[in-house]
C-alpha cells in the first residue's frame, strides 16, 4: 500500500475502530469541517466483520453511502481484526503509515475510556501512531514522516470532561441521515437478526439525548463531545468563552 501514489492532503483524518463508529461521535464535526472547507478522511480500522448483525459486504455497502454524504476525500479500512485489537508494533505500523498517506492536520481518534476493548485498543493505537508518524526511523514504515497539529478524542460509551464541544445543530438532521445508511446494524433493513442495543427501536431516542444535553450546555440543540491530552490556545477568549445566552461571563 505504501507503493501506491500518495492522495492530496487531508485536513482532517478521523480513525474509527469499526465501519460507523466515526459517524455516530463525530458525524456532525465532520459535516461541519467539510462545509467548511476542509477536505475530511476516514480510515476504518477493521470491517465490522465480528458484528452480531449484518455481514462486512452489506457493510461494505453501507460505508459507501455514508461517506457520500458525508462529502468525504477518501476513506480507507486496514483490515485488522474485529474483536482482535491489540496494541502491538504490528497493528501500530498501518495507522502510522495511513497519518503519514493522508498527511492530515488534525487527527480524531476514539476515546481511550470506553466499554468496548475494541475501541480502547484503537485509541491507544492512534496514540502511538500520531506520535511515531513524527518519528523518522519508526521500524517497519517507509513514508515520510508527518507531523499533524493535534490529536483529539471523540467520545463513545464513556464521556471524559471534555475540552470542548462542537456546535452540530446545523447538521444535525444531515447527521441522521448519514447514521442511517447503516441500517443492517439499526435494525431497519427488514432483515431481522439478534436483538442488540443499536438495533432497540428506542435507540436513535436515546442517542439523539445525549448529543443534546450537550448542545444544551453550550446554547444549542445539539453538540458533540471532544477532548484534547494538550493545551489549546484560544486566539480570541472572547469570542471563544460566551455562555449559552449569549454573554460573556
Amino acid at each position: 500500500m505504501s507503493d501506491a501514489p500518495l492522495p492530496d492532503p487531508a485536513d482532517v483524518l478521523a480513525f474509527g475502530p469499526h465501519p460507523d463508529d466515526v459517524e455516530m461521535c463525530a458525524g456532525g464535526f465532520l459535516l461541519k469541517m467539510r462545509k467548511a472547507g476542509y477536505r475530511c478522511a476516514i480510515v476504518d480500522l477493521t470491517r465490522g466483520e465480528a458484528a452480531t448483525r449484518g455481514t462486512p459486504e452489506t457493510r461494505a455497502l453501507e460505508v459507501a453511502e455514508a461517506s457520500r454524504l458525508l462529502g468525504l476525500v477518501g476513506r480507507e479500512n486496514l483490515g485488522l481484526p474485529d474483536g482482535g485489537l491489540e496494541v502491538t508494533a504490528e497493528m501500530t505500523r498501518p495507522v502510522i503509515e495511513a497519518i503519514r498517506r493522508w498527511r492530515p492536520r488534525l487527527v480524531v481518534g476514539p476515546c481511550p475510556v470506553d466499554l468496548h476493548p475494541d475501541h480502547e485498543a484503537a485509541a491507544q493505537l492512534v496514540r502511538r501512531a500520531y506520535y511515531l508518524a513524527t518519528v523518522a526511523k519508526a521500524p517497519g514504515v517507509t513514508l515520510p514522516l508527518h507531523r499533524p497539529q493535534a490529536l483529539v478524542h471523540y467520545m463513545g460509551h464513556k464521556e471524559p470532561v471534555p475540552t470542548f464541544v462542537v456546535d452540530v445543530s446545523a447538521e444535525w438532521d444531515e447527521k441522521v441521515r448519514v447514521i442511517r445508511c447503516y441500517a443492517s446494524q439499526l435494525g431497519t433493513d427488514g432483515r431481522g437478526g439478534p436483538a442488540t442495543n443499536i438495533s432497540s427501536p428506542d435507540f436513535l431516542r436515546r442517542f439523539e439525548g445525549r448529543f443534546t444535553y450537550w448542545g444544551g450546555r453550550v446554547g444549542a440543540t445539539h453538540a458533540e463531545p471532544f477532548f484534547a491530552e494538550r493545551v489549546i490556545a484560544l486566539e480570541d477568549p472572547v469570542a471563544a468563552l460566551r455562555s449559552p445566552d449569549g454573554a460573556v461571563r
